[in-house]
């Protein structure tokens, strides 16, 4: 896999949700030490390919234990999550 850097645009919420998710998930914290680039605003954060896997694959795992409502709808954070995890694609 290529160490090429990924920029991902990212709202101000969707960013602080990320946040907190590295507050609890310390082997993410590391993703968001660097500063993040306030655009307008969004924020972009840049990531190595390897970096942005992991992070959807995490979101993956928390999208299936607390993403879904009673009758399997996406409740609000699971359309957080499922946009990020779609926002973090890098084919």
């Amino acid at each position: 896999m290529s160490n090429s850097q990924l920029r991902f645009e990212l709202s101000s919420g969707e960013l602080a949700f990320l946040k907190q998710l590295a507050k609890r998930e310390r082997s993410l914290e590391r993703l968001f030490s660097q500063k993040q680039t306030m655009v307008g605003v969004k924020y972009i954060i840049t990531l190595g390919r390897a970096d942005a896997e992991e992070l959807r694959g995490h979101l993956t795992e928390l999208l299936a234990k607390i993403g879904f409502d009673s009758n399997y709808s996406p409740n609000e954070q699971g359309q957080i999550l499922e946009e990020l995890i779609d926002r973090l694609y890098c084919p």
